[in-house]
């Protein structure tokens, strides 16, 4: 940077001067000059910047200035972190003015530190660079804030309670379980086939031995 006169000093300044944002968010710095009643006719702002941290998005020039669009005199190299960016002023500038706004983004989180380049200028009517001071913007990039999204709250849904209803035994069964039981008694619980006949036998002759003597009883009159 280049020294002139105290009285001939023509003043840079940042706004804000300290910035805490989140990374993936935008914030915007402004640039004034104050030439201090020694009227300029020419301003290059040069700024530097860390790229893993910052980039630029956009500047914008505000007021009467005439951009100079010329290579090495507008530039935004967001690989190297360097913005530059000149214009001039019809009939000469003498008292304080924004000369322009830089939008940058915070691509992490980190700190980093913005600052007026080596390269700036001032001219005044004679040519001569009068610029003055060394200006930096602080920048803070802090993690972004999670906000937990609520979903919708549902009740607990209860099953209704189905009664099964009891099987009735069908007839046949019951009608199947009878003659297995008949069958139990007739074999004496054994289970044999054979033994199951001869009891059967023994009770039909039983039968018809009763048959035969009720029969006997009744022809000879003792049954009325």
């Amino acid at each position: 940077i280049l020294a002139a006169p105290a009285l001939a000093a023509t003043t840079v300044s940042f706004s804000p001067v300290s910035v805490s944002t989140a990374s993936g968010k935008t914030f915007n710095v402004t640039i004034s000059v104050n030439p201090q009643n020694v009227a300029n006719y020419t301003e290059k702002i040069e700024l530097t910047y860390p790229a893993d941290i910052l980039e630029v998005r956009a500047f914008n020039f505000s007021g009467s200035w005439m951009p100079l669009a010329q290579p090495g005199y507008d530039l935004i190299d967001n690989a190297n972190g360097k913005l530059i960016k000149t214009a001039g002023y019809p009939g000469g500038l003498s008292s304080l003015a924004t000369f322009g706004t830089v939008s940058f983004y915070a691509k992490k989180t980190g700190s980093a530190v913005i600052k007026l380049g080596s390269g700036s200028l001032a001219l005044d009517a004679n040519n001569q660079n009068v610029i003055s001071g060394a200006p930096e913007v602080s920048v803070t990039v802090s993690a972004p804030v999670i906000v937990p999204v609520e979903g919708p709250t549902t009740e607990p849904t209860t099953e209704p309670i189905v009664e099964e209803p009891i099987a009735q035994q069908p007839a046949e069964t019951q009608q199947i379980s009878l003659i297995a039981a008949l069958g139990v008694i007739i074999t004496l619980g054994t289970g044999s086939v054979w033994l199951g006949i001869l009891v059967g036998l023994i009770i039909l002759a039983g039968l018809i031995y009763l048959a035969y003597w009720l029969r006997t009883r009744k022809s000879s009159g003792n049954i009325k």
